[in-house]
């Protein structure tokens, strides 16, 4: 089995020297001498090699033979082993390459980086879409980094089947998300109960049809006190005399069967029946 194809079979594709250059070029023009680059997963050094030759950089690769050829080719400072097992003197910056495509390994990769990096330090990662597919998932790296991304074209590596994403993570206060929408509101809705969820889905829903809904709960006839229970957490608009809102309908739309109870008007048809 060649290198490529072994390398492909375990997550792992090379960035194209260009490519590399053109996105610390992009992404990362501000990079002076006062900065530490580290690439952890370095392989052949393609970004390392893209670092520009007055700002402190290292690599870190656990293939020997992969970190012999990132030292001939960038003349850095490329140490052999597992990055998760390697001790980084000094503080970095910038986080920067293209780890395998394996989700674990990942977030593993993010969690270290996390203590490692300076504050408002950053990490730039080249990443299948589909580790940002699910809201709860990126809300989860939300809590830790602001997140920003854009796309690459998937044909940028051979046999490569996925979307890719060049993902920019930064360790600060704001933790804002650039380019990714409804994630947050999509989390919070996904841990809601399952029927406000479901609501959520079909739109926005009126006082009359909350009230009835809650009617149904109860088997078409229920006392106020259900009904201010069923309605609290689903109501369709901000008002904060709600309660009355709530009786104003009842008396409306439904019938009176005792003080504070009420039915939907075929309850009562079907009881008299």
């Amino acid at each position: 089995m060649s290198n490529d194809i072994t390398q492909i079979a375990l997550g792992q594709y090379p960035t194209p020297a260009w490519a590399a250059a053109a996105i610390v070029r992009k992404n990362f023009s501000h990079l002076t001498g006062t900065d530490f680059v580290v690439e952890p997963t370095c392989g052949p050094g393609r970004f390392l090699q893209a670092i520009p030759a007055h700002v402190p950089a290292m690599g870190i690769e656990i293939d020997p033979s992969l970190a012999q050829q990132a030292r001939e080719l960038t003349g850095r400072r490329v140490v052999t082993g597992d990055f998760f097992d390697i001790e980084v003197e000094e503080r970095p910056t910038l986080v920067l390459g293209n780890p395998p495509f394996q989700t674990k390994f990942i977030e593993r990769l993010l969690d270290r980086v996390h203590g490692m990096l300076m504050d408002d330090g950053q990490v730039g990662f080249v990443l299948p879409c589909y580790f940002l597919q699910t809201a709860a998932r990126v809300c989860r790296y939300n809590e830790l980094w602001a997140i920003q991304q854009e796309m690459l074209p998937r044909n940028l590596y051979d046999g490569l089947k996925y979307p890719l994403a060049f993902v920019t993570f930064t360790k600060d206060q704001q933790r804002l998300m650039v380019g990714l929408s409804l994630y947050h509101e999509l989390a919070y809705l996904q841990s809601l109960p399952k029927d406000i969820h479901e609501a959520m889905k079909q739109g926005p829903s009126t006082w009359r049809a909350i009230v009835a809904d809650a009617l149904d709960l109860f088997d078409g006839e229920a006392s106020l006190e259900q009904i201010y229970s069923y309605v609290a957490d689903r109501r369709p608009t901000e008002n904060p005399n709600w309660k009355a809102q709530v009786r104003k309908v009842c008396q409306m739309t439904a019938r009176r069967t005792a003080p504070g109870r009420y039915a939907k008007p075929e309850q009562l048809d079907m009881l008299a029946a």
